[in-house]
């Protein structure tokens, strides 16, 4: 229950038919801080290597349409994925 919690704790809480729940929200900054770090540097090195291929004349000239379509869009959604990993950690600072 609820009252098991500190009174400081930041959290959420809501009722489930009659059993209320408390969700603890307290984060520890730096621990997510190097998490996100660690999630730009592989998604950087994951668009790099998309990149790479698509820049290859060849590769796209001579791969399936869908191929090359499927790698632009993995382009894209790692583009978002930095761009929101970025912004994530540009709050936490």
């Amino acid at each position: 229950t609820i009252k098991d919690f500190e009174s400081t704790a930041q959290g959420v809480n809501f009722m489930v038919s009659t059993t209320e729940f408390f969700v603890p929200l307290a984060i520890n900054i730096e621990e997510e801080r190097v998490k996100i770090i660690g999630e730009i540097e592989r998604f950087t090195k994951f668009l790099n290597g998309v990149e790479k291929k698509l820049s290859n004349e060849k590769f796209v000239n001579s791969a399936p349409a869908e191929v090359v379509e499927l790698e632009r869009k993995k382009k894209n959604d790692a583009t978002e994925k930095l761009k929101s990993l970025n912004e994530t950690l540009q709050r936490l600072k």
